[in-house]
């Protein structure tokens, strides 16, 4: 890294691009550095007319990003965490999370047609969304209805409006775009589960065994500690750790949200919370649909974690538990099937 400019890799879809300079501003701000974004088309991005199952999954969209952190092209690199697959590969590593937007999905209905509300519309109306997760979930609130597969950008989607009458899409989106107007109604996650990491700005770095230079690499992670929102992180951890102990990507209709409990035991997402020193109820819940039986698993599991991180050695142990509660989590699935 050079002393003052901060390569930033990132997808250039307008959402994503964004995204990056969101958490490049939150950054450059911490660290008082400059930054310039190096954006790339991922091959995610490219192949938009199949399946993300059909060709790669998760990854496809962050390939391209970590070959410009290996080539030297970029320091870091900006994801949606729910884009990354569950399990960083070793040259890589998680080194940072902005605090949680809005986790929920979200429904846009075509205006002023059946109402407002999705369970207002009627039997046959057909609604759009990328995402198996999402469909398991919404047959089960409303089988009467059809289920069209879209794919691209937000502006895309929302363009699908004139042939659909409502599509659904992941609110942090639309909020960072500036689109939270268009939404009809926020799916409370009781009823739709959002996609793990949803709402999760990731920042992704070189591993330390394969920083060519170690004192660069220190920088970076001292300007990344910083900014890292710890809650989120352990959440981060808890949600992603689910479905590496699945085995699920994206082609999998399976998802785990994972929440804090505050004192009067409502539940919280992080980017509500109010940190207080001690432990905090983690709560995580996850779903899984089991083609062979045809059933939604769901199961949920929880455990104290110490929200009052105050040091490296309090923030590795609540990563840990963090990881175990997923890896918990996921065992309560398993022994369902």
């Amino acid at each position: 890294m050079g002393n003052a400019l901060l390569r930033v890799a990132t997808r250039q879809s307008a959402l994503a691009l964004a995204q990056t300079k969101m958490a490049a501003d939150v950054i450059a701000a911490a660290a008082g550095i400059e930054y310039e974004l190096v954006p790339m088309t991922t091959e995610g991005d490219r192949r938009l007319d199949k399946s993300l199952a059909s060709f790669g999954g998760k990854g496809v969209f962050i390939k391209e990003l970590e070959v410009a952190l290996l080539e030297g092209r970029a320091d870091i690199a900006v994801h949606s965490l729910k884009d990354m697959p569950a399990e960083v590969l070793p040259q890589f590593k998680l080194a940072a999370v902005l605090r949680r937007e809005d986790p929920r999905d979200a429904f846009i209905a075509r205006g002023g047609v059946y109402g407002t509300k999705f369970m207002d519309l009627p039997a046959g109306a057909r609604v759009g969304t990328g995402s198996i997760r999402r469909v398991v979930q919404l047959k089960a609130l409303r089988p009467d209805i059809e289920y069209v597969p879209i794919r691209g950008n937000i502006q895309t989607r929302l363009s699908k409006l004139e042939e659909l009458d409502g599509v659904v899409l992941a609110a942090a989106g639309l909020k960072r775009m500036g689109l939270a107007d268009r939404v009809t109604e926020y799916f409370d996650t009781d009823k739709v589960l959002p996609a793990s990491g949803q709402g999760i700005l990731a920042i992704e770095t070189l591993s330390p065994s394969a920083i060519l230079d170690p004192q660069s690499g220190d920088r970076i992670q001292a300007i990344l500690s910083r900014v890292n929102h710890a809650p989120t992180y352990c959440i981060a951890v808890a949600e992603m750790a689910f479905l590496k102990a699945l085995n699920a990507g994206c082609q999998f209709p399976v998802a785990s949200f994972a929440e804090y409990a505050s004192q009067s035991g409502k539940n919280e997402f992080a980017n509500d919370l109010q940190i207080k020193k001690g432990s905090q109820i983690m709560k995580i819940r996850g779903i899984y649909w089991d083609e062979a039986s045809r059933r939604l698993l769901c199961a949920e599991h929880q455990c104290p974690i110490n929200s009052g991180i105050s040091d490296e050695g309090d923030f590795a142990d609540a990563v840990n538990k963090a990881r175990e509660l997923g890896i918990a989590l996921a065992e309560k699935i398993k022994n369902e099937l």
